[in-house]
């Protein structure tokens, strides 16, 4: 949070310590709290407020205002959201930097990385804002998230070290002989194991469906698609394969193909993909989708036909959109799974 007392002068007003202070402490139990949620889905929502709360008018949902409030309030009881509606946006990005600050090393999925997923597929739509100080903030936000993400995603993927077995536990009985406990002995052998099986198989599917050089989903060679149809459709096919968040590597093999890289805006993407959305849609769960549409733009384009104002006038090069697809289907598809956070 070390530029927390540059960015309340967001709000336009003279900053003393205490408001620094204040905010300081509202954003740790904001983290704090927030860091607690096991839900996927109500992390999602939770980062689709704090990014609403970065962009467009900065107020947020009553909610999340609500929220803020009630912790900026415990150090300083005289402050009214209403007053410093930015203060909002400010205390949950700080929260969000300071939860993104610190990476603990867990085999499964972790409440930080979906937060900094979906934190990082919302903030890098949306349009850059008019505001320098505001969208210096937006910015911040959006580059931890993104390079937690990023970091997280290769050390999911680094193989366990196997231990030797090795007797923890045996018993003696009364004619000498000698029984061991074979499971705890072998658990963590078992469990390296395990784990690294996994990870090359998910490298293997992924490396054979490259090989194939052609569209699952659209049923037909890669040459005979137009680029960014076929790059968007690849993104999205990809992302079946995958046990975890993509990798760099995985971005690169969806955009192997990639030719010309023209910039599309989110209606010209969809005017170029035409009637394939309905193809398309068919390989993400579309109500997972339509719950969350700022963290998920494309696929709810791809869904529904229609485009937000908040990000969808933007022109974004293919290999933008190809990324996003990725990112974007990987992400839905683990919160329809209702995958089990630490």
């Amino acid at each position: 949070m070390n530029n927390l007392a540059a960015h309340m002068r967001i709000s336009g007003v003279t900053v003393a310590d205490s408001d620094v202070e204040s905010r300081r402490s509202a954003a740790t139990s904001l983290a704090a709290k927030w860091g607690k949620i096991k839900n996927p889905n109500d992390i999602v929502s939770q980062a689709e407020s704090i990014a609403e709360a970065l962009h467009g008018d900065g107020v947020g949902s009553d909610t999340l205002v609500a929220e803020v409030q009630t912790a900026i309030q415990k150090k300083s009881q005289a402050y009214l959201a209403s007053e410093r509606p930015f203060d909002v946006g400010i205390c949950c990005g700080m929260a969000m930097i300071s939860l993104f600050d610190v990476a603990l090393p867990a085999p499964g999925w972790t409440i930080k990385e979906l937060y900094a997923a979906s934190l990082w597929s919302a903030l890098s739509y949306q349009s850059p804002l008019d505001t320098p100080k505001r969208e210096e903030l937006r910015i911040e936000v959006q580059t931890a998230a993104e390079i937690f993400s990023r970091e997280n995603s290769e050390k999911a993927r680094s193989r366990s070290v196997v231990p030797d077995p090795s007797i923890t536990k045996f018993q003696v009985d009364e004619n000498n002989e000698v029984s061991i406990d074979f499971k705890t002995s072998m658990s963590k052998t078992i469990e390296a194991l395990s784990n690294n099986a996994v990870l090359d198989r998910e490298e293997l599917d992924f490396l054979w469906w490259a090989q194939l050089g052609r569209s699952r989903l659209l049923k037909k060679q890669l040459s005979d698609i137009s680029e960014p149809t076929r790059i968007v459709a690849a993104g999205i096919e990809g992302a079946k394969m995958l046990r975890r968040l993509p990798c760099d590597v995985h971005r690169e093999i969806v955009l192997r193909t990639l030719d010309k890289d023209p910039e599309l805006n989110l209606t010209e993407l969809l005017a170029e993909i035409g009637d394939k959305r309905f193809q398309l849609s068919d390989a993400f769960d579309e109500d997972t989708v339509k719950k969350h549409p700022s963290i998920f733009p494309l696929l709810h384009a791809l869904s529904t036909g229609q485009v937000d104002e908040f990000g969808g006038e933007v022109k974004r090069h293919v290999a933008d959109w190809g990324g996003r697809a990725l990112l974007e289907a990987t992400l839905a598809r683990f919160i329809s799974k209702g995958v089990s956070l630490v």
